[in-house]
């Protein structure tokens, strides 16, 4: 019988990373300059490995294999085969990340991709003052972009804003972005790590020489209709025992925020639901046993498990397909 499944994260070390998702989470990692922790993944450059349980040592693709729509429900299956649909990360920006853009489905596709990369983000932890990249400024032309990037000026045409933890920015395919410095996000993505860098900082390793751009693809993708679109963010449900906000629907992923206090029961339907516990912790009982989640944590419940009650004193992020 399937069971809530856990996995060890994997690390990826970039030159804008530091030592944050250490502090942050109480894990041990060595390196200094972790900047991703991949927390649930099925890709060729990373492959989560299921870490309890009697799968424990199983790769997430082979249990994909095994066991199909019981894990993935009987839709996302349909839509994706043994395909994961989706890629789950904790992101440390000690410093500023490029500013990018990501492809949609069609142009992805074509350019030999499987999707495109629509993401979410949710600020786990922020530096006082604390900034982002979220599109260009108000009014930017395509023809006014062009032009700041090919004389350098790209900071000047940026939409920059202000972020605190808790706050969620949706950054569909097509919107100019950039993490900076300081900021500790936990992100919801499409399955691809697709990104178009068009800008970044000025920076050079020790020889000199900067990261590759990806000036022509980035332009091709840039959605300058929609660069300053807010996230919609609701709260319809709250009682003494749990309070539930509707972070975001797409066609993509749909994510809530759970925040319990005692006791919340609910129910798989029909599809896999991923759990990321951004704060405290306790435990969740179904039919077959009762698992632990804590700070940290990313647990993947399989669709076949149907009713389960969440107890103890935590707040979840909540994802599963629309």
């Amino acid at each position: 019988m399937l069971y809530p499944l856990k996995f060890d994260p994997i690390y990826k070390q970039i030159i804008w990373g530091g030592t944050n998702i250490s502090k942050y989470f109480h894990r041990e990692i060595i390196s200094d300059r972790v900047a991703e922790s991949w927390e649930l993944c099925c890709r060729d450059d990373g492959t989560s490995i299921v870490s309890s349980g009697v799968l424990k040592g199983m790769s997430l693709q082979d249990v994909i294999f095994k066991y199909k729509d019981k894990l993935l429900g009987e839709k996302t299956y349909l839509s994706f085969g043994t395909r994961f649909p989706l890629l789950i990360k904790i992101i440390d920006a000690n410093e500023n990340l490029s500013v990018q853009v990501h492809p949609g489905d069609d142009y992805a596709k074509i350019t030999g991709d499987k999707c495109g990369k629509n993401e979410l983000w949710y600020i786990l932890d922020a530096k006082a003052n604390s900034k982002l990249v979220y599109g260009v400024k108000k009014d930017e032309t395509k023809a006014g972009f062009i032009k700041a990037v090919s004389e350098n000026k790209t900071e000047q045409v940026l939409n920059v804003v202000d972020a605190s933890a808790g706050d969620v920015f949706y950054v569909p395919a097509g919107k100019v972005h950039a993490i900076l410095s300081g900021i500790l996000i936990a992100e919801i993505q499409q399955n691809s790590n697709t990104t178009y860098r068009i800008y970044d900082w000025g920076r050079v390793d020790k020889d000199g020489r900067g990261r590759a751009l990806n000036t022509v693809q980035a332009l091709d993708v840039i959605d300058f209709d929609s660069q300053n679109l807010p996230t919609i963010f609701s709260q319809p449900e709250k009682n003494q025992d749990y309070s539930l906000d509707v972070v975001l629907r797409s066609e993509y992923f749909n994510v809530d925020k759970i925040s319990v206090h005692h006791q919340y029961k609910s129910t798989t339907i029909g599809c896999f639901i991923i759990f990321m516990c951004i704060k405290g912790g306790g435990a969740i009982i179904y039919d077959g046993g009762t698992c632990s989640i804590i700070l940290g944590e990313t647990l993947l419940f399989p669709a076949c498990i149907g009713k389960f009650v969440i107890n103890g004193s935590m707040t979840l992020l909540s994802i599963y397909m629309p």
